[in-house]
């Protein structure tokens, strides 16, 4: 799919944009750029007769940077936070916490998917920073929680935010590894929330139009009704296996399902760190206790 959305601006996706597929921008200004590449490699193929110069990443995942390494004339930038995920697969597990989460079956079960190729970095994009394409002008907006890194791109424009991973799904926001953080996740819903956007272009929904300041918080909400089942859960004190098999993250999936448990068990870690911080929840003799 290459639909246009605005002048000389297309979304770009192999397929509907959900995980693992995602859905890119490509802007066709004097810098023609595109925002994210996806993991499906067949994404190169869209740009058989298109030039690319530069490819703005949002972040490290491998659904929003995973063809990078098939542009080999394009310049490529991404927030420094997220970087050395993109360049290491060391790192990009250290980040995921496959060391010190994954068990060797949910290992296997991540590594058959995802095809990981080192990502040359020729820049750093910092929150505020002003990308000129030519014509369109985009604005970094740093938007952390989802990664350390993650990023959105304001269009001020066309009062056009570009979210990235704060996708407006049903799923909500996610935050599934252990350099994840909930309360960076509510600060970059808000922080997209006062901007105020006319549009968003979602990586995994597209563009977006009607009732912005809604879907944002119907987004935003989700953490909170997750928070309240945990909460709920724990009325009666479980250890972060117990709690992991309530599957409130990702609801119904079925077992032994390694993928789903790894990250239902890693989201439900990053809550639970914000829960205690709250001063709702405390940790003893391995089991999760409400307050």
């Amino acid at each position: 799919m290459f639909e246009k959305i605005f002048d000389d601006t297309y979304i770009v996706a192999n397929k509907n944009g959900k995980f693992p597929d995602s859905i890119c921008t490509y802007f066709d200004d004097e810098v023609k750029t595109l925002i994210d590449t996806t993991m499906d490699t067949s994404f190169v193929n869209y740009f058989n007769d298109k030039k690319v110069d530069l490819i703005i990443n949002s972040h490290f995942h491998k659904d929003h940077c995973g063809s990078n390494h098939l542009f080999p004339n394009a310049k490529i930038i991404a927030h420094p936070a997220d970087i050395p995920a993109m360049q290491s697969f060391t790192t990009f597990c250290e980040y995921f916490g496959i060391n010190d989460y994954c068990s060797e079956e949910e290992a296997a079960e991540l590594f058959s998917w995802l095809d990981f190729h080192p990502s040359p970095i020729h820049n750093k994009i910092e929150d505020g920073d002003i990308i000129e394409l030519g014509k369109t002008k985009l604005q970094v907006v740093h938007t952390p929680g989802h990664t350390p890194g993650h990023c959105t791109f304001f269009w001020e424009d066309k009062g056009v935010v570009f979210s990235g991973d704060i996708d407006l799904t049903d799923f909500g926001p996610w935050y599934g590894h252990i350099v994840s953080d909930v309360d960076q996740v509510i600060n970059s819903i808000e922080k997209i929330m006062k901007i105020n956007p006319e549009a968003i272009v979602s990586g995994h929904r597209g563009l977006i139009t009607d009732n912005i300041q809604g879907e944002l918080r119907n987004y935003l909400n989700k953490v909170y009704e997750k928070e309240e089942k945990i909460l709920k859960a724990l009325k009666n004190p479980l250890t972060l296996d117990e709690l992991t098999h309530k599957k409130i993250i990702y609801g119904k999936w079925s077992e032994p399902t390694h993928f789903f448990y790894f990250f239902e068990k890693l989201s439900l870690l990053t809550h639970l760190e914000r829960l205690q911080k709250l001063g709702l929840v405390s940790l003893e003799n391995d089991l999760y206790v409400t307050k």
